[in-house]
């Protein structure tokens, strides 16, 4: 990465529990900008060597990919003691947002948009299956974690798989990682749950899952624990999709039975022999499929997202501000204070400057008196003048302030004797006449009550 390429976080948009994504700029000469998500593993796994390698193993395949079904990866850095990869922004919602859209109104998939997002997922998978490394020699990549969440799909209706954490090429698979149960439960092949490993016909079957639960709009392996999901896959008993879905014809039936065979023999081979077959459905509906049909379903939930992520943003604004702040940090640059402020994005590579020990941090020098202290109290109104001559004790307006005397002063203040009824009311000396008063000591105030902001808080 050169001099001139930095990264600066915009916002967090994803996060779960092993990495978390940001949206953020990649920045270069002559004011140019791009769009990229930032991926970064979550501090708590920064020391796990293990995970930081498959999270490498993931950057490393991916760099090999230039598919347009597949979500590019840019570069891969360190920064604050956490790994990030740099990778395609993808403007729209995933898989899952789309079907909790439509079952919160009601609806479920059109059956020619199911087959045609299954159709570029399959598109997708081919490519990653086949795909080589610079020498020419096969990667056999395996994703093994096809789910509604790695499936991207654009405001323009383009559908990308993303998230090959969990993939494996035959060079990096070892005889321990063979038997190793990956990805979520509800998707996987019954032979994987049986520890007879993985090919690229696990891709396929969870391919097969996903067309399913589209059509269906439910999911096909859930049980009320892992366990249970677990051994509902196992047992691999796929219903018939035409009970909650009479339109599927019988020919998309067949396909999804071949997708969906529990033996893998029985199975697809290739990921593109299944979206041939889907292709080839599509065309017999008589009912044009396009990627309109797609961006139509997009559009709507991204709309309705952002809707809601507004209104949150208006409830838990002190939250939310503080899990942006917190990434701002943990992504900090060598940037001034101000800079930070105003801007409120910081750039990817280096530490923010921070204070050493024994420096002397001044709170009143934050600005942030004026946001955190009370406004100042009004002084109240001096009293009218009485309607009748009778006689008052004496008011001098200038003497009000008896706060800023010493406590002997204020004493004697208290004790003065007031002027005789019939003698006539005296006129206060001018201003310029009278001798200055000696300066005294404010009373001590109790704690936590006066003072700046900072000094009432922490005493």
């Amino acid at each position: 990465m050169g001099e001139t390429q930095r990264y600066q976080v915009v916002e967090r948009i994803a996060a779960g529990g092993m990495a978390e994504v940001y949206r953020g700029e990649s920045a270069g000469i002559e004011g140019f900008r791009k769009k990229v998500a930032i991926k970064r593993v979550l501090p708590k796994l920064s020391a796990n060597r293990e995970f930081i390698n498959m999270f490498l193993d993931e950057a490393r395949l991916c760099a090999y990919l230039s598919h347009s079904r597949c979500v590019q990866v840019f570069d891969i850095g360190q920064a604050a003691g956490a790994h990030f990869i740099v990778m395609e922004y993808v403007d729209g919602a995933d898989l899952q947002g789309v079907l909790e859209y439509l079952t919160e109104r009601g609806q479920r998939m059109p059956v020619e948009a199911a087959c045609l997002i299954t159709q570029n997922v399959c598109e997708g998978l081919a490519y990653a299956h086949e795909a080589s490394d610079h020498n020419g020699a096969p990667l056999n990549i395996v994703h093994r974690d096809i789910s509604p969440h790695n499936v991207l799909m654009t405001r323009y209706g383009e559908v990308k798989l993303v998230d090959f954490g969990l993939a494996k090429a035959s060079s990096h698979l070892t005889s321990e990682d063979e038997d190793i149960v990956k990805g979520k439960f509800g998707y996987l092949a019954p032979e994987v749950t049986l520890g007879k490993g993985s090919d690229r016909r696990v891709d396929i079957f969870a391919a097969g899952i996903l067309l399913w639960e589209m059509l269906a709009g439910r999911r096909l392996f859930k049980g009320e624990s892992d366990i249970e999901t677990f051994k509902l896959v196992q047992a691999a008993h796929i219903p018939d999709v035409r009970e909650l879905r009479p339109e599927v014809n019988a020919e998309l039936v067949n396909v999804l039975g071949k997708a969906l065979a529990r033996d893998p023999d029985q199975r697809y081979l290739h990921a593109d022999e299944f979206a041939r077959d889907l292709a080839q459905i599509m065309s017999s509906l008589n009912r044009g499929v396009t990627y309109l049909d797609i961006k139509k379903l997009v559009e709507a939930t991204a709309n309705e997202r952002s809707r809601r992520r507004k209104s949150q943003n208006k409830d838990t604004a002190g939250v939310i501000g503080d899990l942006i702040i917190g990434a701002l940090h943990d992504f900090s640059a060598d940037i001034q204070a101000a800079e930070l402020h105003n801007k409120g994005t910081v750039s990817l590579g280096e530490r923010a400057p921070s204070a050493r020990p024994g420096d002397f941090v001044d709170p009143s020098q934050w600005g942030l008196d004026a946001l955190f202290d009370e406004p100042p109290r009004a002084e109240p109104p001096a009293p009218a003048p009485a309607p009748a001559p009778a006689p008052a004790p004496e008011v001098v307006e200038e003497e009000e302030e008896s706060f800023e005397l010493s406590d002997d002063d204020v004493h004697k203040a208290s004790v003065r004797p007031a002027p005789e009824p019939a003698a006539p009311k005296p006129k206060p000396k001018p201003k310029s006449e009278r001798a200055p008063a000696a300066p005294a000591a404010a009373p001590a105030a109790k704690k936590g009550e006066d003072g700046p902001w900072w000094r009432r808080w922490f005493g």
